[in-house]
């Protein structure tokens, strides 16, 4: 047909590559060129004045106290310490106390001991619980596991004179407050643990040292008849293993 017209190409038709957004490897190197000035942003923002600055380190020396509170050291140089003291009549925040409350003085108006557990605290398995760990780290290393003075330290020969028991009959008609005093303010070489641990678990221990009383000391009619009968089969077991070991 001659009034059509056919145009071709002389040259070949080329795929165009991918443009540079499309590009994998420019994305990343893009991305890493952004990542680095942010990086160098945050830098130029940082200041080393707070950890340079001139301050006072723990239990360091102090110029400044050296010239009020002065302190000479073994080889006769003036210091001062750097951590202070805490000023007198200091109460912590959130431990402003009575100091007339029964739960910190173990007694009552009148000046006795307690013999029951201060308001708010109540006699629980976890307060029981509580007690008996904590007897465990503080006390028992002394006075034994049962309570009898028999602990590690009495066993080593480490004191002079034994720890008394906690379960014999002269401490088992002492008021609970006693015992919560004795944790308090220490008795004989024994320090107290006032500063060391709270009075909720200074009545803690006390509570379980009045359990440990009841446990060593408690009479055979006085349990509950599941351990009555354990004990009497235990009883029956023992005597007719001793009467096999004569045969």
């Amino acid at each position: 047909m001659r009034g059509i017209r056919r145009h071709y190409s002389a040259r070949p038709t080329r795929l165009t590559r991918p443009t540079c957004l499309t590009c994998r490897t420019c994305r990343t190197k893009k991305h890493g060129m952004a990542v680095a000035l942010l990086g160098l942003l945050v830098l130029s923002g940082c200041r080393t004045d707070m950890w340079v600055q001139q301050r006072v380190e723990a239990q360091g020396n102090s110029e400044f106290y050296a010239l009020t509170d002065q302190l000479v050291g073994p080889d006769g140089q003036i210091y001062g310490s750097g951590s202070r003291p805490t000023p007198p009549n200091t109460i912590a925040r959130g431990h402003l106390r009575d100091p007339n409350d029964p739960l910190l003085t173990g007694k009552d108006a009148q000046g006795n001991q307690l013999n029951t557990l201060p308001p708010p605290l109540k006699l629980t398995r976890e307060f029981l619980d509580r007690g008996q760990e904590q007897y465990n780290v503080f006390c028992r290393p002394c006075h034994g596991m049962a309570g009898d003075g028999q602990g590690m330290i009495a066993l080593r020969g480490q004191w002079r004179r034994k720890p008394p028991s906690l379960i014999d009959a002269r401490m088992q008609g002492m008021p609970l407050g006693y015992f919560y005093a004795v944790a308090t303010n220490g008795f004989g070489i024994m320090y107290g643990y006032g500063k060391r641990m709270p009075p909720e678990d200074r009545w803690a221990i006390a509570a379980y040292i009045r359990a440990l009383q009841l446990s060593q000391n408690a009479k055979f009619t006085e349990l509950p008849p599941e351990d009555q009968q354990k004990i009497l089969e235990a009883m029956q077991k023992q005597m007719e293993q001793g009467a096999e070991g004569q045969h």
